[in-house]
């Protein structure tokens, strides 16, 4: 799936959409009133009559210029509760008119907005808490664009304040709102 409008890039990545077509890629262009900012690929196999999927997910574009700037995570895999996610989400994207978040709920394996991302991501913050009052190391490192939910804010200050060492790599803003800054250094151990 492309984003067609994306911010300074409609007129590359309509190039590039048609340049997939051409080799036979099926492109997905977009959900009205959405932003879809994953990075995801589906890859199929034929081997002995028997398809193979791998999926790719990645935290970033693969970008040459902003690769000098900041690094990315890539995830090649053919793990089943992975590629169960990924397939459900590609079958979403194909149908924008079924009510998108009905259709990516129940995920085992990735974490996905708009459905239920927060309170994941604070389940697993609650689990580092229970380790440091059980006196285990505890840690968290959330590498992420922009930090403004305050919901999660409280939760990383929370998890900090529990003896959590919390390693933020904020690359973006990181405050709640505009006139609402917010301290960047945390109580670590």
């Amino acid at each position: 799936m492309l984003e067609l409008r994306a911010r300074f890039d409609e007129e590359h990545n309509l190039e590039w959409k048609e340049r997939f077509e051409m080799e036979g890629v099926k492109v997905l262009v977009g959900i009205p009133n959405k932003k879809v900012h994953a990075k995801l690929c589906i890859i199929k196999k034929r081997v002995n009559n028997k398809t193979i999927q791998y999926g790719f997910v990645s935290t970033g574009n693969i970008n040459e210029k902003t690769a000098k700037l900041y690094g990315d995570y890539c995830l090649m895999t053919s793990n089943k509760g992975v590629m169960a996610d990924i397939n459900k989400i590609f079958n979403a994207l194909a149908k924008p008119k079924v009510a998108f978040v009905d259709q990516i709920k129940n995920n085992k394996s990735l974490l996905i907005c708009p459905k239920d991302m927060r309170q994941q991501i604070c389940s697993f913050i609650d689990k580092e808490i229970a380790e440091a009052k059980a006196g285990r190391p505890a840690r968290i490192i959330i590498k992420i664009n922009s930090l403004s939910d305050k919901e999660s804010i409280k939760k990383i200050y929370e998890a900090s304040s529990a003896g959590v060492q919390v390693d933020l790599i904020v690359r973006g803003i990181f405050l709640c709102s505009k006139s609402e800054k917010i301290h960047q250094t945390f109580p670590c151990n």
